[in-house]
């Protein structure tokens, strides 16, 4: 394994903070009307965003409300890195494929995206040539056979 630049890395989260916001978040996700005002306010105030209510509801369905926290953290702290090399997108994109197991892989995800100009994770889950209507890619092979090296994600990608 490479061992990454510091800036390359994910930002240590505030523990105690991302348990605080996930509270707030759990109590706003389906509060009724006049319920969710000061958990609204107190969660914007903590985490530094504007968040409308709407965007809460639903998060239980979906997801742990600490992941949807985590998430929303790594996106504000997140930033490009000047002069990525090749190989560094490589450890970047092996760290952030879930079959690896790196615990923080959502992270490293997004350290992809930011560094290559957009969506670029979405490689480890769905090849650049996915035909949605017969669920197949590369000249028709079924979309279960798709299990990509980070190498080539990173060559999808134009590195």
């Amino acid at each position: 394994m490479m061992e990454l630049r510091p800036e390359l890395l994910p930002p240590v989260l505030d523990e105690a903070l991302v348990n605080q916001l996930a509270e707030l978040a759990e109590k706003i996700d389906g509060a009724r009307v006049g319920e969710w005002d000061d958990w609204l306010s107190e969660f914007n105030r903590l985490a530094d965003t504007e968040i409308p209510f709407e965007h809460f509801q639903g998060i239980y369905g979906g997801e742990y409300h600490i992941d949807w926290v985590q998430r929303l953290l790594f996106e504000k702290l997140i930033a490009p890195v000047q002069n990525v090399t090749r190989e560094e997108l490589i450890e970047v994109t092996r760290r952030a494929m879930p079959q690896n197991g790196f615990p923080e892989f959502e992270a490293y995800e997004r350290i992809l995206d930011v560094n290559t100009e957009g969506n670029g994770s979405r490689l480890i889950f769905e090849p650049p040539d996915l035909d949605p209507a017969t669920n197949t890619w590369g000249d028709g092979r079924p979309l279960c056979e798709y299990d990509p090296t980070p190498e080539q994600i990173v060559a999808w990608l134009g590195f």
